[in-house]
This record gives structure tokens, sequence and C-alpha cells, in this order.
């Protein structure tokens, strides 16, 4: 009896949904999905692959964990039809960086700009307001926000001393089995904290259980038989620039006062006072829109916005075990040369060298263990560098992307890049026949 990992890149346009399945033999042992959305031109392929993917899950089944690596709506605007309650499956716990006002107001800006009709969705403008009320709402027992480990982070989990290190202060957990085994558990250094700086978590509390967890701590899945070892799923959060979030609020306030009488003008230290009044947020979200945009102008040539990647694969522990990877790679088939995990990047800004030199250490004891990487931004080359080939040396890479204006997504240079290193490239598209599908076995 072995580990499988079960994965799909969903075709579903310029988004991304990506869906995973852990099995111990023939036991479902995990269910999760990273991102769910699409921009409005590819609602319909969306639509389509959420219904697929409903249908093969079966109904008012339970995602135990679901990812969202940053705000954007064309990697969350899907979230509704997945979970919806009577359509759609449950969700235990929800897994996301934490966004400052700043990051999500930026992020609604560009799709103000880029997706104007992401303006009319409910959620997606819930979420932008108070990410924790919008998500409650799809009932999660728990709602975990990762931050960054900071300078002194060690880094994604591993096994020290040949025992895996659990974190401090916690109550975070996964659901339990019919055998009262958890799906999965927390594993790393650092502390779980709840928001109001309490070290436990308040499972007493009316809705979920929310905390912050620094990077540090990944998720992973025990298996049954203990010679199996552990499945990982490690964050790792690429952060916002501060002083282009200052930037931004800089042309707010001046957006803001624009036409208002010089004694009515708001001062620049009230704006983050004004903006923290759930009222004024709403406010600015729903009837201020063009405020936003004309703000989002001052960044939007050199945007960063917070993104989570995440690493799902075997945590390395020194035991040697046969492993093996299938994939079908639109209509090619394809065995991977070594490794059997995948390394999604979401939006990260790799391309900048120190961002990428701390997602590289972060990872640094994973990145053998890597066969497919998702190329950060759909395959931006504002994202790309060819380093992340070099040092993470996957065999397949994946771009989430499709046809929008003159965007390059993805770029000459990443498929360049990508070629010149004798690797696999599949671009997931709206079209069904891109879809990539990997079975990846331990044991």
């Amino acid at each position: 009896m072995g580990l499988t990992n079960i994965r799909i890149q969903h075709a579903v346009g310029q988004g991304f949904f990506h869906a995973a399945e852990l099995h111990e033999g023939s036991a479902l042992r995990l269910r999760y999905v990273y991102d769910c959305g699409a921009m409005t031109k590819y609602q319909a392929a969306r639509s389509n692959s959420i219904k697929e993917y409903l249908k093969s899950a079966g109904a008012r089944s339970k995602i135990d964990l679901l990812f969202i690596s940053h705000v954007h709506a064309d990697h969350l605007n899907g979230l509704p039809q997945l979970l919806d309650s009577k359509k759609g499956v449950a969700v235990d716990t929800i897994v996301l960086p934490f966004f400052n006002v700043a990051d999500r107001l930026i992020a609604y800006a560009r799709d103000a700009i880029e997706d104007p009709a992401t303006l009319l969705d409910d959620f997606y403008r819930e979420f932008v307001i108070d990410p924790t009320t919008a998500l409650s709402g799809f009932r999660p027992r728990q709602i975990l926000f990762m931050v960054p480990g900071g300078p002194d982070s060690p880094g994604a989990p591993d096994v020290d001393g040949g025992r895996p290190e659990g974190p401090d202060g916690h109550d975070i957990q996964g659901l339990r089995d019919e055998k009262g085994q958890v799906t999965w558990k927390p594993l790393g250094r650092g502390w779980i904290n709840s928001p109001n700086g309490r070290p436990r978590a308040e499972s007493a509390l009316p809705g979920p259980i929310v905390a912050t967890l620094p990077d540090s701590i990944g998720l992973v899945s025990p298996s049954i038989d203990p010679n199996l070892g552990l499945w990982l799923l490690s964050p790792f959060v690429d952060p916002a620039v501060d002083a282009q979030q200052a930037v931004f609020f800089r042309a707010l306030l001046k957006a803001l006062n624009h036409g208002v009488s010089a004694k009515a003008k708001m001062k620049a230290a009230a704006l983050k006072p004004w903006l923290a009044v759930s009222a004024n947020l709403r406010d600015l979200v729903t009837n201020r829109a063009g405020d936003l945009t004309q703000a989002y102008s001052a960044v939007s040539k050199n945007l960063n916005i917070t993104s989570m990647c995440l690493y799902s694969g075997p945590l390395p522990d020194g035991v040697v075990r046969p492993e093996g990877h299938y994939g079908t790679f639109g209509t090619w088939n394809a065995q991977g040369k070594g490794g059997i995990a995948w390394l999604g990047t979401g939006d990260a800004a790799l391309k900048e060298k120190a961002r990428r030199r701390r997602f590289l250490a972060h990872f640094c004891k994973l990145l053998d263990e890597v066969v497919t990487l998702t190329v950060p931004h759909h395959g931006s080359e504002g994202n790309f560098d060819a380093e992340l080939l070099t040092k993470i040396d996957p065999s397949f890479c994946i771009v989430a992307a499709d046809a929008i204006g003159t965007w390059r997504h993805p770029g000459t240079a990443v498929v360049q890049a990508v070629a010149s290193h004798g690797l696999f490239l599949s671009v997931v598209t709206s079209d069904t026949k891109s879809c990539v599908r990997e079975e990846v076995m331990i044991g």
C-alpha cells in the first residue's frame, strides 16, 4: 500500500485552478486546492472546470485545505461556485497570506482597470473590504494567515536530527479520520498566534478559528503506514514592497482630496485610520473606484503585491523510498526524470534577485524533490529569472495563461529560457485539451 498524489491543473484560461488529492492505498487522506479563479473573459471555462471538479469530488465533499496565493480576482473569483452551500464542496481550513489594506486596494484597482466586470463581483468586493468576514461566509472551521518568517527565518520545515519538530503555542490541526488520526498537522519552527495576540487560537468563539503563522511552519499529512513518511505542504510568502505601498497611499490621498476645500482636505496622517473604518473602505471600493485606479497608476509599472508560493511533496527525512511520476501534459504523456513534488509560485516577484534568493533559500532542502514548477505570474517576464530553472531543475514547467489583449503570457524570454534548459513547457489555457494531470507515487 503506497502513497499517491493526484493533481490537476485545470483549463480555466487566464487564471489559476490547481486541485489535488492524497491517497494511501485506496483511502483518501487529503484533498486540497490552490487558487480558483479566472478573468471574466474566461468565466465559461472557469465555471465548466469547477463543475467537472465538483462532479469528480462528489456532492458535498470536503476540501481539507484551500490555499489562496494572492488578492487578484483571477485567482479567487471561482470560490463562490466551488464552495456553494448547495451545489459545491465544503471547506475545512483556508490558508492565505496576510494582506494589508494596501495590498487589497492595489489589487482591486488593477482589476478595475484590466477586468472591469470584477467590480460587479460581490464576493471579491467583500474580500477586499475584509478577507476574514468574506471567507467566513463559506463556513470554514479554520482560517490561517501566513506571514513572512523574516530575515532570521529557518525556512521550510525539515527533519532535525531525525525527528520532525512542531511549532509552539497552537491547537491548529486537520480533521480526524475514521481511525482517529489527524489528516494534517503543523510542522516547523515558530509560533502560531491568534490575531488578538493570545497564544492559542480561540476555538470556543463563534465563527472559524483564526490564527497567524510564520511561513516557516508547513502542514504535513502523516501516513497511516509510517514507513511512507510525511507529505508536506509548505508555503512561502513573498511580501509587498513597503515603499511601493507608500507611493500608492500618497496618490490615493491626492485623489480623495481632489475637488475638496482646503479646510476639508484629509491629512496624510489621517488616511490609514480612515481606511481602518469598515464603512469608509466599503464606500471607497463601492463608489470611488476611480480614485483607486488613479492611485494605481502611480505604482502600476513597478507593481508587486503579497503572494504565497506552495511546495507539495515529500518531507525529506533521509530515507530512500521508491518514487514514481507520470503526467499527461495536454496531449503529451511524460515521466519525470527525478523527484515527485510540485512547486507553485503564484504571482511572486522572483525576477528581483533578493526576493528570488529568499525564495530559493526558504525551499533549499526541498528543491531536489521538485519535478513540476509553475512559472510565476502566468509566465510574465517581469516575475521570472532563468536562475529558477538552474537551481530547481524541474522536469516540467507549467504556465496557466490565455490571450488577454497584448499581454505576453508566457513571455518570449520565458519560453526561450525553458527551451534552452531542455525542459518541457506546458501552457494551460481555456481549452480542456491543455489540462495537466499528474500522478506521483511513493512506495
